[in-house]
């Protein structure tokens, strides 16, 4: 039983070899082992059904067999068998489920899972730090003690320490990660991001630079401003606390969100724009001019931060460009882009499989190949 466990938890977690995942089909296969894989599997079928209505244990012996193709015959012996080896397919987020050859064990698709918390530290030496979301370690850096606690950094030192140098922190694609600068101020990076800054905040300001998304609760500081370099194009100087940048390369603006307090953007010798509470400061990358949006959605703009997607009035495009870089896949279309718009909001905790159920229901057909999501016929 407890082979068996671990066995499912490292496949449906990703972590399992070829030889491993092997191992599981052949305990799948075993008639000795029916009871104890159903009894492990079955407990899990109601929050598939949950997921998706369409999935039942009625359901599941159709399912399998048009999984497996007409000409195949479907060698399972008892309920047990089949409903195990369902779960296993259809909690995983498989599509497809085929035989090589006469003989040959099942191949499995690829599993989609998402976002987790993981990034990598680069220090002003060169030298790197893989961070996750189960580390749990102490780094030493001249006067500056770093934290680590699983998906939160946090730096300590002095302000008075002459010898400042700079850490980078990136965060992949598939990856999130807290952080808690010198001077008290959080940071919480989305995926695809990075943030360069001082291992204490000795002059004047406290300056750093960011690319990607990244919301800030900027810590106040008498007589030390804070400002942001977004993609060394755009300044924010921080006039309150809580903001939203989005500024990733592939989206057609820059967003400054206020949440708090008061920000001022500086765009090349344009005039500072203060923003207010609920406004937001979108630019352009071809002119650098900022407009402003009144009365935006503060809590759709920062959903990503509190474990959701908001896509409320959403374009296709915008969709899926959040989820290719929080599921690290590559999203191609096939033909025509479809015009789309969403509403509602989903958990980011979610495999991609069951995301795309959702958004089917807007009548936009996908299918996986590999890490590759093929949007359209």
């Amino acid at each position: 039983m407890e082979r068996i466990k671990q066995l499912f938890n490292q496949y449906y977690t990703q972590t399992a070899s070829d030889d491993e995942i092997q191992e599981l089909m052949n305990m799948l296969e075993d008639p000795v082992q029916d009871q104890v894989m159903a009894s492990l599997l079955e407990q899990q079928w109601e929050n598939l059904s949950v997921a998706d209505p369409r999935f039942s244990l009625t359901t599941g012996q159709p399912i399998l067999e048009t999984i497996l193709g007409k000409k195949e015959k479907v060698r399972f012996i008892s309920r047990f068998r089949w409903a195990a080896a369902a779960a296993v397919l259809l909690l995983a987020g498989i599509t497809t489920f085929f035989w090589q050859q006469p003989g040959v064990k099942p191949q499995l698709a690829q599993v989609v899972m998402p976002g987790t918390n993981k990034a990598v530290l680069t220090l002003a030496d060169g030298s790197s730090v893989t961070l996750n979301s189960t580390g749990n370690q102490v780094i030493k850096q001249g006067n500056t003690t770093i934290r680590q606690s699983g998906g939160l950094l946090q730096y300590a030192g002095s302000n008075n320490d002459n010898r400042i140098s700079y850490n980078t922190l990136t965060t992949p694609r598939g990856g999130q990660f807290h952080l808690t600068l010198p001077d008290g101020t959080d940071v919480w990076l989305n995926a695809g991001s990075s943030i360069t800054f001082p291992t204490a905040f000795t002059s004047a300001d406290r300056t750093v630079n960011v690319t990607g998304e990244a919301y800030f609760d900027v810590t106040k500081m008498a007589g030390k401003p804070f400002f942001v370099r977004i993609n060394k194009e755009v300044v924010v100087q921080v006039l309150g606390t809580s903001f939203n940048i989005n500024a990733y390369t592939d989206e057609p603006f820059i967003n400054t969100t206020l949440v708090e307090g008061r920000v001022g953007l500086l765009t090349g010798n344009n005039p500072q724009i203060i923003l207010l509470p609920g406004q937001q400061g979108r630019i352009t990358g071809a002119n650098i001019a900022v407009k402003v949006l009144d009365n935006i959605n503060v809590d759709q703009v920062v959903s990503w931060k509190n474990g959701a997607f908001d896509f409320d009035g959403t374009d296709l495009s915008s969709v899926l460009r959040q989820l290719s870089r929080w599921y690290d896949v590559e999203v191609v279309f096939s033909g025509k882009v479809p015009e789309r718009h969403f509403g509602g909001a989903i958990q980011r905790n979610l495999q991609l499989l069951q995301v795309l159920h959702i958004l089917e229901k807007m009548d936009v057909k996908f299918r996986m190949d590999g890490r590759k999501l093929i949007v359209g016929e």
